[in-house]
């Protein structure tokens, strides 16, 4: 599941969470420390009065090699953008919003796991 979003920061990030709270109602999340994630008044707010529905478990502070969807984002920019100009930002958002609809990415999970 992923979400689009013309800006990064906590409103966006807030409506992601209302989202996923109607669809699932229990919510395991685990995110980095982006500042929207972490720092807004409002998030802290949403979370704390939601903390029996919305669990979340914080990635490291500097370690993006830990965070999956790091290795997402670098398997579409190499198959998105693979060196090439597109014609417009229009097109460019089209493929990659295709490419993260339907792509199977390849990562071995394993190496995120620990003992």
């Amino acid at each position: 599941m992923f979400a689009l979003s013309d800006e990064l920061n906590a409103k966006a990030f807030l409506k992601v969470l209302y989202q996923l709270k109607a669809k699932f109602k229990k919510v395991i999340l685990i995110i980095d420390s982006a500042p929207w994630h972490r720092k807004s008044k409002k998030v802290q707010k949403y979370l704390n009065k939601n903390k029996g529905e919305i669990k979340i478990i914080w990635f490291p502070k500097g370690c993006p090699e830990m965070n999956p969807v790091e290795e997402c984002w670098r398997q579409a920019k190499k198959e998105v953008n693979g060196g090439r100009v597109h014609e417009n930002f229009d097109v460019m958002k089209k493929e990659l919003m295709h490419f993260l609809k339907y792509q199977h990415f390849k990562q071995d999970m394993g190496k995120y796991l620990r003992p």
